[in-house]
C-alpha cells in the first residue's frame, strides 16, 4: 500500500484516510467462518438509498455481500441479490483494519450505518464493526459497465461498486502520480474552460462538462508505472471508491496503457531562424560559486540545481535554437556569477553556438526576485541597437518587466522580439477590481489586460522604428486564448500563431487536470508572413513531478516551450 501523503492541497485527504480514522478497531473483530450466511441482513441497496445520504445513518444492523476489494483500512463489498432501482448503488465499504479476506469471499458484518466525509458528496460506511465473518461459498465479483460522462447522481448510483468503463479514458492530469493519484477523462484531455469558451456563462458550462468527463483515479497499491498526459488507460476496471470528498476509481491491476509517443523537433532548416520560449520555472543559481542554497524561488540545494540545469541542457540540445526568451530567471544582473551566465555556459554546451545574454542599460531587469531574458547566437545574429524595457505603469508592480531587441541576419533583415511574463493568477485579493469575478479567468485579469493594453503599442512602435515593422510577442502571458488579456493582444493587430489546428486544442500548461496556452507567440502582420513553422513541444507541462523520467530532460519545466520558424529572406527579397 502506498504511504499517506501528507499534502492537502488539492484533495485534502488520502485515500482511505477517512474510513482509516473512522474504523476505530485497530484490529479486525472476530473472522470465524460461518457455513451459512444470516437470512436477516439489511440489503446494501437499502442501506445505500437513492439519495446523497443514507436514509439509515445511525442505525446498527448485519449486512452480507461479496468482497470485491480488499484494502489496508476496509473491505468493499456488493449485494449478493441487488435491485431493479438504477439509482440505488449495491456496494458498500467496511471500515475496518487489515481484514483477512480475499476477492470474491463472501462476508457478513455487523456494525452502524455512517456517512465518511465533510462535504455533501460523502461515501455511506459500516464502522464500527462488532463482528466480522466469511460466510458461504466464494463467488465471482459482480461488474457493472459505465461510461463517461458521469454526472454527480450517477457517479452515487455507483458508490462503492466495481465497474468497468466502455468509454476511451484518456489520462488528463498527473500532478500526484508519485502518490498513486491521476485523472482520466472521456476523450481527454481536458481543456481549461477559457481556452475554449470566453470568459463567463460559456466557460461556467465548459467547467461542468469537463467535471462530468474526468475520473479521479488510483493505481493499485504496488504498481509505479509512469506515464503522462494523454496517454490512455487501458486498464479500467475497478472499485468506485471515495477519499473522503468525491468518487475514486480504484484500479485492480497494474495499469495497461497506450503511450503517446514523445514527439522530436528536427533541426532548423537551412535559412530559417528559430525563436524559442520557455518559461524555466525558477532558475536561480544560488551565488553562483556552488553555495547559496535554498534560493528564494528556485532550487534548495546544488543537486537539485545541476538537475535542473541538466534537464533544461538536454531540451535545449532538440530545440537548437537561434534565440531563446525565458522567463522566471534569477533577477541578479548579469556580472560572472549571475544566473544569466549560467545559462550562458547551458546555452553553449547544448547546441555548441556561440551566445550572448541582451543587456539593458540598467543593472537589472525590472526590481522583482524573477526577470525575463533574452540570449542570442551572435555566431548567426547580430543585436542592433539597445535594447528596451518597459518599466512604467503597470509593469512597475505586478506584471514584469518587458524586455525588448531588434536583432539582424546577414542576409534577411532585422525583427525584434519582446519577451514577457504577466501577472499570475494566484495570491488572489479579496476586493477590487482584481479579484477573481467568477468568470473563468481567475485574479488579476484587469491587471493582465492593463498588460496588454500598454505592450501592443510599445511594441508596434519598437518594430516599426527599427525593424520593418517586424516584431513578435513571445512570453507567458498567464492568460488562456479566449481570456480578456490575448484577445486585447489580437485586437491591436497582432496575429496569434499558436492558434489551434484542427480539432485538438493546443496546450503549454496543465492546472488541476485541466490543459491550455498560457505561453503565446504574437507576431504583427509583417512578421507573420515570413513565419514557416510554429509548435508547442508538449515535453514538460504533461509530465509527472517527482519520478524518474526517460529521456532524463522530460519535465524541464512546468510550462512547454513555444517554438516559432522564421523564414526572412522571403521577406527580404519581396521587400
Amino acid at each position: 500500500m502506498r504511504g499517506i501523503p501528507t499534502a492537502f492541497s488539492r484533495r485534502l485527504v488520502a485515500p482511505f484516510l477517512l474510513a482509516t480514522l473512522a474504523a476505530g478497531c485497530a484490529e479486525p473483530p472476530g473472522t470465524a467462518t460461518l457455513t451459512e450466511c444470516p437470512v436477516d441482513a439489511t440489503p446494501l441497496h437499502t442501506i445505500q438509498g437513492d439519495d446523497w445520504t443514507s436514509p439509515l445513518t445511525g442505525q446498527a444492523l448485519a449486512v452480507t455481500g461479496v468482497v470485491t476489494l480488499s484494502t489496508d483500512t476496509g473491505l468493499y463489498i456488493e449485494s449478493l441479490e441487488p435491485d431493479d432501482d438504477p439509482r440505488t448503488s449495491e456496494g458498500l465499504f467496511l471500515a475496518v483494519d487489515r481484514a483477512p479476506f480475499d476477492t470474491g469471499a463472501v462476508v457478513t458484518a455487523h456494525g452502524r450505518v455512517a456517512e465518511l466525509g465533510e462535504r455533501r458528496d460523502t461515501q455511506t460506511a459500516l464502522r464500527d464493526l462488532t463482528s466480522l465473518a466469511a460466510c458461504g461459498a466464494p463467488r465471482a465479483r459482480p461488474e457493472t459497465r459505465a461510461s463517461l460522462p458521469l454526472d454527480n447522481r450517477e457517479r452515487e448510483s455507483l458508490e462503492s461498486m466495481r465497474i468497468a468503463l466502455d468509454s476511451a479514458s484518456v489520462v488528463t492530469d498527473v500532478y500526484r502520480l508519485d502518490e498513486g493519484e491521476f485523472r482520466i477523462a472521456l476523450d481527454g484531455p481536458l481543456p481549461q474552460p477559457t481556452e475554449v469558451a470566453r470568459p463567463g456563462r460559456e466557460a461556467q458550462q465548459q467547467q461542468r462538462s469537463n467535471r462530468s468527463r474526468e475520473l479521479f483515479s488510483q493505481l493499485d497499491p504496488g504498481d509505479t508505472a509512469v506515464f503522462a498526459v494523454g496517454d490512455e488507460l487501458l486498464s479500467d476496471t475497478g472499485v468506485l471508491g471515495h477519499d473522503g470528498i468525491g468518487p475514486r476509481l480504484l484500479l485492480e491491476t497494474p495499469a495497461r496503457l497506450m503511450r503517446e509517443p514523445l514527439t522530436t523537433v528536427p533541426a532548423p532548416a537551412r535559412g530559417v531562424v528559430r525563436l524559442a520560449s520557455l518559461n524555466l520555472q525558477n532558475y536561480f543559481n544560488g551565488d553562483g560559486r556552488g553555495g547559496g542554497f535554498p534560493t528564494p524561488r528556485g532550487a534548495d540545494n546544488p543537486d537539485a540545481f545541476s538537475v535542473q540545469r541538466a534537464r533544461l541542457r538536454g531540451a535545449v540540445e532538440h530545440l537548437q535554437p537561434h534565440v531563446l526568451a525565458v522567463m522566471e530567471l534569477e533577477n541578479d544582473g548579469f556580472g560572472p556569477h549571475s544566473a544569466a551566465q549560467d545559462l550562458l555556459a547551458d546555452l553553449a554546451d547544448a547546441t555548441g553556438g556561440e551566445w550572448a545574454v541582451v543587456e539593458p542599460r540598467a543593472a537589472r531587469v525590472g526590481t522583482d526576485e524573477i526577470a525575463v531574458g533574452l540570449f542570442y547566437r551572435r555566431d548567426l545574429l547580430d543585436a542592433s541597437g539597445p535594447a528596451w524595457m518597459l518599466d512604467a505603469a503597470p509593469f512597475d508592480l505586478l506584471s514584469r518587466t518587458p524586455l525588448a531587441q531588434v536583432f539582424t541576419t546577414r542576409d534577411g533583415g532585422p525583427f525584434l522580439v519582446s519577451v514577457n511574463h504577466f501577472k499570475s493568477k494566484g495570491s488572489c485579493p479579496d476586493h477590487g477590481r482584481d479579484q477573481d469575478q467568477n468568470d473563468g479567468q481567475g485574479c488579476w485579469n484587469a491587471a493582465r489586460v492593463a498588460a496588454a493594453r500598454a505592450l501592443a503599442p510599445w511594441v508596434a512602435q519598437l518594430a516599426d522604428d527599427g525593424a520593418q515593422g517586424r516584431g513578435i510577442i513571445l512570453g507567458d502571458l498567464n492568460a488562456y486564448r479566449m481570456e480578456d488579456p490575448v484577445r486585447q493582444l489580437l485586437m491591436a493587430g497582432f496575429a496569434d500563431l499558436t492558434a489551434p489546428v484542427g480539432e485538438r486544442h493546443r496546450y503549454s500548461y496543465v492546472y488541476r487536470g485541466q490543459s491550455g496556452t498560457l505561453d503565446h507567440a504574437m507576431a504583427t502582420p509583417a512578421l507573420a508572413a515570413a513565419v514557416a513553422g510554429v509548435r508547442i513541444w508538449n515535453v514538460n507541462a504533461g509530465q509527472p513531478r517527482r519520478l524518474p523520467l526517460e529521456p532524463a530532460w522530460l519535465g524541464a519545466s512546468d510550462h512547454d516551450p513555444v517554438i516559432v520558424d522564421l523564414r526572412l529572406t522571403q521577406l527580404s527579397t519581396s521587400d
